[in-house]
């Protein structure tokens, strides 16, 4: 008898101990509550293109959005996955526009899978860095002036030869395109850097003359540099005949500073809009 009674303690104290230990893994799953993780910052948004036609894209960081949750997660690469959204601009942005992203992750799956809630809010970002067109003169900074300068009048000597004996740049008209129904207008800006030349002619004697050299379509690099991506070297027209020893001589260039004044400024009105501080010397 005794036997039989000690068996039915033993059978009852394993019962206990098994339920005992089901109610525990059970408290204890209970227990793992979600973890609450944010994608936000390893989202980056990147934009391209020139001011007023530019384009937005998106990337998502999953590798680093793994590595950085924590033990709570099931399956970190998994749940990275489950990110996503959209921007709500993409395309003809210009510097200092605003761009939104709108999340849309599954957020079931992040806490079914992987214990996980992923609610993040919507992120805004500010266009910047977009290459524009040059409009003014004083977006072009001394370095690039510097260049541009030397450029001219690289281009005067190699126009008019060793006949060119100094030429002092006086400053620049530049010009912005205004009229956009016209296909005669096809440069977005130009500029004119504008000398006194000195010349000397076969005779000895010398000829001081205006000239302006043109560049076309400048642009304006998020990094303020600016840089010429079509035409360059050319001169403003103008027509200098000086008569030495019965032979004529011929300079591209202006008597006086009023009459290169009315070429590049007065010559494109309507067209352009044109800012000058050329000054005399």
């Amino acid at each position: 008898m005794g036997m039989v009674h000690h068996r039915k303690n033993l059978f009852g104290g394993l019962r206990a101990a098994a339920l005992t230990l089901a109610l525990t893994l059970a408290l204890a799953g209970c227990s793992a509550k979600p973890a609450e993780v944010d994608p936000t910052p390893y989202l980056s948004v990147e934009f391209a293109g020139m001011s007023g036609e530019g384009t937005a894209s998106w990337k998502f960081d999953g590798d680093g959005f793994a590595a950085a949750c924590g033990d709570g997660v099931k399956d970190a690469a998994g749940l990275a996955a489950c990110v996503d959204g959209s921007l709500d601009v993409t395309e003809g942005l210009s510097n200092g526009d605003t761009v939104t992203f709108h999340w849309n992750c599954d957020a079931d799956t992040a806490q079914k899978d992987h214990n996980a809630v992923l609610a993040p809010e919507d992120a805004s970002f500010t266009v910047e860095g977009l290459d524009e067109w040059v409009t003014a003169l004083d977006q072009i900074g001394q370095e690039d002036w510097a260049t541009l300068e030397a450029d001219g009048k690289s281009a005067l000597q190699q126009k008019e030869g060793d006949s060119i004996t100094g030429a002092e740049c006086l400053g620049g008209y530049m010009l912005v395109r205004q009229d956009f129904s016209s296909e005669m207008v096809d440069t977005h800006n130009m500029l004119y850097v504008a000398y006194k030349v000195q010349a000397q002619l076969p005779d000895g004697s010398s000829l001081t003359y205006y000239a302006a050299v043109g560049f076309t379509d400048l642009v304006l690099h998020g990094d303020g540099s600016v840089e010429v991506t079509s035409d360059w070297g050319y001169t403003a027209y103008g027509n200098i005949d000086v008569l030495v020893n019965g032979e004529y001589y011929n300079f591209t260039g202006f008597e006086t500073l009023e009459d290169m004044n009315k070429e590049c400024i007065a010559g494109y009105e309507g067209m352009y809009s044109v800012e000058s501080n050329v000054a005399d010397a």
